[in-house]
């Protein structure tokens, strides 16, 4: 999960100049784009962010601990209508040999973590929780997943080179840190929590993976990206845990817009796993598609964003997703906080037709049909209420959730986030 970088902050109106313009000239540096990316800034953007850079030992860090409540009305059969969970989410960019020119090169750690905090919340591997409740939209909270308490997303190497421009990073990587950064919608702790906002539903954005990023800097407006990893690995399972074998391929490019008020993305992929098959031998599931993004600050007050795509298979994604949304600062006497909404549909590749057991098959039981396209509504608010602590109030609405023919899904939510 990236947290919000120079640009993102600038779209959504906490930054008084454009986000690429450095305090003392008026031009953007060589080298800026990449840096609001990858590296962490004290002085810049949200307050709730705080983050303790060292400039004679390099080193970059912030924290998030929040809890979290959830109460699901009409939830999804065998998941859980309440939850409590306290949270955590930690990086790290450590510089490991300086070089003030060509940017240096650093190890990159990330750290991330959740506990149920009464027994109904508890998780097991088979998946007790809301969170494996949805199908397009995989989880109301994406850091709520699978049966790990404590996992690391990324532990990386990173290599700057030619000035700053282009840079390396390379090990267990989380390509979510990277790809689809949508300022408003990329940070279940500073902006909305359902995962279908969260990042692209249809990108295969694999975090606990081996692999490697490829960054180039092309001018002061634009930028390319490529990655290679492995997706055979569920997250937090390791590097080499995976029940599967895969890769996938993921590029982006970016432009850079009205004095950095706006961002363009373009993101082709490729993915594949093996699978062994039911009848025995190998499966083979491959998928290729398109994600595009736009998001835009007319004013201080205001951030828009938008994204869509389309996949060629359903097997590793939904066909197709459309998402749209806004941050609204409502009172200049309260400029860290905001109103977000967020509105999304997702389409599969065919209607949901439920799988029976061969006991079920043997009594007579018809299987229950549903639909192809799954439609979220998220409303939340922002409380700065210090520097170093928010409240955030959410509500989402799931219509057809996992594409069923059941009732809709009606989710209340608040998180209280410590950040520094």
């Amino acid at each position: 999960m990236k947290k919000t970088n120079i640009i993102a902050t600038a779209l959504a109106g906490l930054l008084t100049v454009p986000a690429l313009t450095s305090a003392d000239d008026s031009k953007p540096q060589a080298g800026d784009i990449l840096q609001d990316i990858n590296m962490f800034n004290p002085e810049d953007g949200d307050p709730a962010y705080k983050v303790r850079a060292n400039d004679r030992y390099g080193t970059q860090w912030g924290v998030d601990v929040a809890y979290g409540f959830w109460g699901t009305h009409h939830a999804t059969a065998d998941t859980n209508g309440n939850n409590n969970f306290a949270l955590l989410h930690a990086q790290l960019n450590q510089r490991l040999i300086q070089n003030d020119t060509e940017g240096g090169t650093w190890l990159r750690v990330e750290i991330s973590g959740s506990w149920a905090l009464d027994p109904r919340s508890a998780r097991s591997d088979g998946g007790a929780t809301f969170a494996e409740g949805f199908g397009s939209t995989t989880s109301e909270h994406p850091d709520i997943m699978g049966p790990h308490d404590l996992f690391f997303p990324e532990v990386a190497l990173m290599q700057y080179f030619a000035g700053k421009r282009a840079c390396v990073i390379a090990g267990m990587v989380n390509l979510t840190n990277y790809f689809d950064a949508v300022g408003i919608a990329n940070d279940t702790f500073s902006g909305f929590v359902n995962s279908g906002f969260v990042n692209s539903t249809i990108l295969p954005l694999y975090d606990s993976n081996v692999g490697a990023v490829f960054q180039v800097e092309l001018n002061r407006k634009n930028y390319v990206m490529l990655a290679a990893s492995r997706s055979g690995v569920a997250m937090g399972y390791g590097p080499f845990n995976g029940a599967s074998d895969g890769y996938c391929i993921v590029g982006e490019y970016g432009h850079i817009f009205h004095e950095g008020r706006g961002v363009l993305r373009i993101d082709p992929f490729f993915a594949m796993i093996d699978e062994e098959a039911e009848e025995g031998g190998t499966r083979h599931r491959r998928n290729a598609g398109i994600v595009g993004s736009v998001e835009y600050s007319p004013g201080d007050r205001l951030t828009l964003y938008a994204r869509a795509g389309v996949a060629a298979k359903q097997y590793l994604s939904p066909a197709a997703e459309l998402s749209f949304g806004a941050n609204v600062h409502l009172f200049s006497s309260r400029p860290d906080d905001f109103l977000g909404v967020s509105y999304g549909v997702f389409k599969g590749q065919t209607p949901y037709e439920q799988e029976l057991s061969d006991e079920e098959v043997e009594s007579g039981a018809e299987p229950e049909h549903g639909h192809h396209r799954e439609t979220v509504l998220e409303l939340m608010y922002s409380v700065q209420v210090t520097d170093y602590f928010k409240m955030v109030p959410h509500f989402q609405y799931i219509h057809n959730p996992s594409y069923r023919a059941c009732r809709d899904a009606h989710i209340w939510g608040i998180q209280g986030v410590f950040s520094f």
